[in-house]
């Protein structure tokens, strides 16, 4: 993935012809994730392909120049095409069929698709029915010739669950990680937690993490002072058991 602390949970890293799900709310760095994947890709020698839905390539190509992440340069090269698929009004196969032709095009080994729910809207009307069925059919056609996807999706955090996508996760995903919103000290903070991992024993841990000019950091050491982070409110340990009452002493 390009962020040592994340490639650690992750056991070393995601594995080649996976498909990894990044789900969380808007503005806890999925975008950022997907650019580090793809650039880190290319430092490897890996060209890539970025499907975007919801911005423009040239808004996406200096975004990622903000986190330090150079886009520009390998795309003059041929070792990265950015996708701009929202104004086709395609079915998922013909998509399929433009990716594939820019997977070849670029002898592309990396795939992001940003995100699964712009995705969704990009399609005709008519095929917005048996989009889950027709994803996954995708998915399985290009992760079976090799590719490693990196797909993201859009969640609504409402501070009592942990819901992970509107989507079945089983038919979309080898791997998954989430990212959350979380209060700890009157602060909106961020937290990652990798839920599932195909092959791979991966760290159970909850981490928090920031989003920085060099994208998106994992924070270490990990909360240990917390309880119930994946709710949003946590419990600080510390606090509650200083705030216990004393037992009273018995005759």
């Amino acid at each position: 993935m390009g962020i040592p602390e994340l490639d650690k949970m992750l056991g070393g890293g995601v594995l080649e012809g996976d498909s990894l799900l990044i789900a969380g709310p808007s503005g806890t760095g999925k975008s950022a994730l997907a650019t580090q994947f793809i650039a880190e890709g290319l430092r490897q020698g890996e060209p890539g392909i970025i499907a975007v839905f919801e911005e423009r390539p040239n808004g996406y190509t200096e975004r990622a120049a903000d986190f330090g992440l150079n886009l520009k340069t390998p795309q003059e090269q041929g070792k990265l095409e950015i996708l701009y698929l929202r104004p086709l009004d395609l079915s998922v196969d013909e998509t399929m069929q433009e990716l594939l032709e820019a997977i070849a095009r670029v002898g592309a080994k990396r795939l992001a698709i940003d995100s699964l729910v712009g995705f969704e809207m990009a399609l005709a009307p008519g095929f917005r029915a048996d989009f889950r069925e027709s994803l996954y059919r995708m998915i399985g056609a290009l992760t079976g010739a090799g590719i490693t996807i990196l797909s993201t999706v859009e969640v609504e955090d409402t501070f009592t669950a942990m819901p992970f996508s509107h989507y079945a996760i089983s038919f979309l995903t080898d791997d998954l990680i989430r990212l959350r919103y979380v209060e700890i000290d009157g602060q909106l903070r961020k937290v990652i937690v990798v839920v599932k991992m195909r092959g791979g024993n991966h760290s159970k841990d909850i981490r928090e993490y920031v989003i920085t000019n060099k994208g998106v950091v994992v924070i270490h050491p990990r909360q240990t002072e917390f309880a119930r982070l994946t709710t949003g409110l946590p419990e600080h340990l510390g606090r509650e058991a200083e705030a216990a009452p004393e037992p009273k002493a018995t005759q």
